[in-house]
């Protein structure tokens, strides 16, 4: 169970850092139940470091769709959304998408006018980061107006490295460089501020999706515009409470 401490640190700079959520154990099972997804949807040729993102991902397997109900996920996320939260997807991804081998500073969700409407990616790793080699960089506090703001055109040079707005490149930024080991989490509000420098091949994250109770057509909107309704029907199907209380208020309709 989160502290009050831990609540504010996330309210306030916009991310949670969980160091080994996950024992040893449990991350061998989840990479090898992963590592399944990844090979058949890639037809079930070799890995040889190709990059791969997979969405929804863990939905369509019993074992990896628990996670959602774990108590170290459910429990967290309820306490920092609140009661009625919803599901959001999931992705799982390896290697790096370009040849940069990095993703250039920006927010999940650009130019959406409502940053009060929290949603939450958790990123669970299954291989270890540094500062230099992947791990996930953020900018505290940028989920909030008025830096939120100012940092806009910053999503717009993403795949521009030799773009420097502010003077000074990419990784110079100020930041927090969030370097983890298998089964660390980091749990950060989708309006944060947050890129990769220095991807490897072997780079590995499953990530899980979550959003506030929506309370308005705006919130539903925002949600279907980003694909929360695409989840697997085996997903749906499943008569587990805490699933379904995720999913019942989704319009059944826009599943995938």
């Amino acid at each position: 169970m989160l502290t009050t401490q831990q609540v504010a640190h996330f309210d306030t700079f916009g991310f949670l850092f969980l160091p080994q959520l996950f024992s040893a154990d449990e991350i061998a099972e989840i990479r090898r139940t992963a590592d399944a997804l990844w090979r058949e949807e890639r037809g079930g040729g070799p890995d040889e470091g190709a990059y791969q993102h997979v969405a929804p991902f863990l939905e369509s397997s019993l074992e990896l769709s628990s996670l959602v109900e774990d108590d170290r996920i459910y429990l967290t996320v309820e306490r920092l959304l609140g009661a009625g939260f919803v599901w959001g997807g999931s992705e799982g991804n390896k290697g790096s998408f370009n040849e940069t081998q990095s993703h250039g500073w920006h927010c999940d969700r650009p130019g959406e006018e409502e940053p009060d409407y929290v949603r939450i990616k958790i990123m669970l790793y299954l291989t270890p980061t540094t500062k230099d080699t992947g791990a996930l960089r953020v900018m505290p506090g940028s989920h909030r107006p008025p830096l939120y703001h100012q940092l806009q055109q910053l999503n717009h040079i993403q795949s521009k490295p030799h773009e420097m707005p502010f003077g000074v490149a990419g990784p110079e930024l100020p930041s927090c460089a969030l370097e983890v080991e298998p089964g660390d989490a980091v749990f950060f509000n989708h309006y944060l501020y947050h890129a990769v420098f220095g991807k490897q091949p072997d780079r590995r994250y499953i990530a899980l999706k979550f959003a506030a109770m929506p309370t308005s057509d705006r919130h539903f909107e925002a949600l279907r515009k980003h694909g929360a309704f695409s989840f697997h029907r085996s997903f749906t199907a499943r008569e587990r409470p805490r699933i379904r209380q995720m999913i019942e208020q989704l319009p059944a309709e826009d599943w995938a």
